[in-house]
């Protein structure tokens, strides 16, 4: 049932519009203060479905929907109730910076390696590094290697539709298996049209599926980003939709069939074709901007160059580089070094002020070598975009760089590594200049980085997790407060005693301070500062709730430590809580934990002693359910 649906029959078990006389919500629950207790049906607000409890509070009626709708199911309640609602929501980029972040943080590791390797092969292999020769022209032997090295990064990137087929496919809820192979049919998709054992699919120019003279199966979707992350959007909810209507046998095999096929259609005809079309018009436009506009063309270019790299829309500018090389010169190449240095200088910054041992202090330091030798992704999806700020700063560093490079008209004349090592391929007598204005990117970005993270620390905020991902299999769930644990069945709201909402662990602190009970990132943050989403890396979604109708407080007690879309360790803190104030206040400030996801990722309770401290194991994931 949609939320609208949900929302327009709960109102009518309300009592309808005129029974209604205010209406909030909290991080699990719809709280409606009706004028009329004895004309709500309990009986029918229990029947709709997606309503997990309900309960009469004095002359509250609170509708427990859990805390992955209920912001939905409010907005779509207060627009029934009311024609003018005014309802928050978040901010789109905020939501699509989250969803990349998801997505790539399971593959840092291969970017890193494919990054570090890729760095490498360049530097051998690339003339000029080491003089008038490449390494591997000075010594033959190097070369086959060197070939290999290359080879094994070459490949990460290449393929990386593949990787983030699987990634983007679990992060919507999809089968990861299933976004594997829609990625590994966008690469292969040209090399089996042209040349196959299977006669079907065997393609020539002239018999390929040309549709409005576009071929197809021909886009080169190798590196791309933003196409395969929209198409496992769309194959996790046919996914979804087809496991609705199909029971038994007929599900297990036609479920993955229908997916594949239905997502492959409108990838390949709709989705994929326009996100490409979309990177190459993209691609014009910035030279067309680029000569247009001058010096402020320059400074465009710079400021959009980092963020195509995040979508993936920059493969777009190599047939643009190409052209522009074959008649004399390229500013594509300066402005992409520079663009790569400074995430890389914005990176070095993160590793200065990360904490020692960190596991951002860590990565960090394995990719700034990459950004700065022309590989910039790790340090992008690893570091600067986690963090959102130093990608910020590393774009303004690039803009001014970028007005620099235009001004003084530097131009690339042949490809290399758009990093540090990029002066091999700027034209004769203009090496200098360019240097001096990668120079402006690193200090500006690495300046600008060090201070926010400074600015940061003094205000008592960590940089991000140090945290060390737990195994998928087995994620252990921590307490988030130091005191005594509790009966969860013995708690004096009936909802969280019956654990309606999921697995639940009860801790009544002994300090205010609540922390992360696990690794991950926090997902949502209730306006009244008493609840906090924390999702794992392994898609885990916890709730840590503090205290019973501690909403009706609006704020007060509660000093929140972190926002939306920060990454946090098992016990980072979250919020700073007056103990003193709540109780006084009559208020039950207990600390749950709530598993809020537990038919795909079941928990089972810890045993231990009734005293804990901060990140004492409370829960434990037993298996991930997962199923068509």
């Amino acid at each position: 049932m949609d939320a609208t649906t949900m929302a327009d029959a709960i109102l009518h078990a309300l009592g309808g519009p005129d029974n209604v006389a205010s209406s909030t919500h909290c991080a699990t629950r719809l709280r409606v203060n009706p004028r009329d207790v004895a004309r709500v049906n309990a009986a029918a607000l229990d029947a709709v479905p997606g309503v997990l409890a309900t309960q009469v509070v004095g002359e509250q009626v609170q509708v427990v929907v859990g805390p992955g709708r209920v912001d939905e199911v409010a907005a779509a309640f207060a627009r029934v109730l009311s024609p003018d609602p005014t309802v928050p929501t978040r901010r789109l980029p905020t939501r699509v910076i989250s969803v990349i972040v998801d997505v790539f943080t399971p593959l840092l590791p291969a970017l890193v390696a494919g990054g570090l390797l890729t760095a490498i092969h360049n530097v051998l292999a690339g003339p000029g590094a080491f003089g008038d020769l490449a390494a591997v022209d000075a010594v033959p032997e190097l070369r086959g290697p060197v070939a290999l090295v290359g080879m094994l990064g070459a490949a990460v990137f290449a393929l990386l539709p593949v990787l983030l087929g699987f990634a983007a496919a679990g992060r919507f809820g999809g089968s990861p298996y299933l976004g594997a192979a829609m990625g590994a049919a966008l690469v292969a998709a040209p090399g089996l049209a042209a040349v196959s054992a299977l006669p079907a699919i065997h393609l020539t120019p002239s018999t390929g599926w040309v549709l409005d003279g576009i071929d197809v199966l021909a886009i080169d979707y190798q590196g791309t980003v933003l196409p395969i992350i929209v198409i496992c959007f769309v194959l996790a909810r046919l996914e979804r939709f087809f496991g609705r209507r199909l029971r038994g046998s007929a599900r297990v095999l036609l479920v993955p069939l229908l997916t594949l096929l239905t997502t492959g259609l409108l990838a390949f005809l709709i989705l994929g074709p326009t996100l490409r079309f979309l990177g190459d018009t993209a691609a014009e436009g910035m030279e067309w901007l680029y000569t247009s506009a001058g010096v402020v063309g320059g400074t465009v270019v710079g400021a959009v160059y980092s963020p195509l790299v995040v979508t993936g829309l920059h493969q777009g500018l190599i047939a643009i580089e190409l052209g522009l090389l074959s008649t004399g010169g390229s500013f594509i190449f300066p402005i992409a070094a520079a663009a790569n240095v400074a995430q890389a200088a914005a990176t070095l910054a993160i590793w200065v002020s990360a904490r020692r041992g960190s596991r951002l202090r860590a990565l960090a330091a394995t990719a700034t070598v990459p950004a700065a030798l022309g590989i910039a992704e790790p340090a992008i999806f690893g570091v600067t975009l986690r963090l959102r700020a130093p990608f910020a700063i590393a774009v303004g560093a690039t803009a001014v760089a970028a007005t620099l490079l235009a001004a003084l008209r530097i131009q690339a004349v042949t490809l290399g590594a758009a990093g540090v090592f990029g002066f091999v391929s700027i034209a004769p007598g203009r090496v200098g200049p360019f240097l001096a204005c990668l120079g402006v990117s690193i200090v500006l970005s690495f300046t600008g980085t060090l201070l926010w993270a400074r600015w940061r620390q003094r205000g008592g905020r960590p940089l991000e997790s140090d945290g060390a991902t737990e195994p998928s299999d087995e994620t252990t769930v921590r307490s988030p407060a130091a005191g005594t644990r509790l009966d969860v069945s013995a708690l004096a709201d009936p909802v969280f005693a019956a654990r309606a909402l999921g697995p639940t662990s009860a801790v009544a602190p002994s300090s205010g301070l609540v922390s992360s009970p696990a690794a991950g990132t926090v997902s949502a943050i209730a306006a009244a500062s008493h609840a906090y989403g924390v999702t794992t890396d392994d898609g885990t979604e916890l709730l840590v709730h503090v205290g019973i109708d501690t909403v009706r407080l609006a704020g007060r007690g509660f000093r929140p430590l972190v926002r939306v879309g920060d990454r946090v360790a098992s016990g980072d803190a979250l919020v700073h809580v007056d103990l003193a104030a709540v109780r006084g206040a009559g208020f039950d400030p207990v600390v749950l934990t709530i598993v809020t996801n537990a038919d795909e990722h079941q928990y089972t309770d810890i045993a231990g002693g009734s005293e804990v401290a901060v990140g004492t194991p409370l829960m434990r994931q037993t298996r991930v359910a997962k199923e068509y």
